[in-house]
């Protein structure tokens, strides 16, 4: 049986601007052309809802949380689905890369001041680095309570 580091960890790879952004597929429900959004003033990050297959889910402004300048959607965007236990939320993305894989020791934590107190994950990939997030990072600390009602 292979030791735990030797099992490749799976990511969803998308685009924000310029940036590579990654999240675990584990939290990844499913991945969709954007969509109409139902607009909703509940909280600042919540762009609104969508309707996926009957299931009505929140969706969070991402870009605003990577202090990312607003865009128009665009017919090449995606919608991610992620998940994390029950709770669903949605984010628009400029574009997927898809899945790549990863060792634990291709990780590297990096001390940022543009993150202030908190360090930043990136992966090391042959052709650059991406930056990695866990779901949770996405949300501001008002959107998680929101969420949680």
């Amino acid at each position: 049986m292979p030791l735990e580091q030797d099992v490749p960890l799976a990511l969803l790879i998308f685009w924000l601007d310029d940036n590579r952004y990654a999240v675990p597929l584990e939290n990844i429900d499913r991945v969709h052309p954007a969509v109409e959004v139902m607009k909703s003033h509940e909280s600042p990050e919540l762009l609104g809802f969508v309707n996926v297959h009957g299931e009505v889910i929140p969706v969070i402004d991402v870009r605003s949380r990577f202090n990312l300048p607003p865009r128009e959607l665009t017919l090449h965007d995606m919608l991610v689905v992620a998940k994390e236990g029950e709770q669903k939320l949605a984010f628009f993305v400029d574009g997927v890369d898809g899945v790549l894989r990863y060792q634990k020791d291709e990780l590297v934590v990096a001390d940022s001041m543009l993150y202030a107190s908190s360090k930043v994950k990136l992966v090391k990939f042959e052709d650059g680095l991406v930056i990695l997030n866990e779901l949770r990072d996405y949300l501001s600390e008002e959107a998680k309570k929101w969420l949680a009602k």
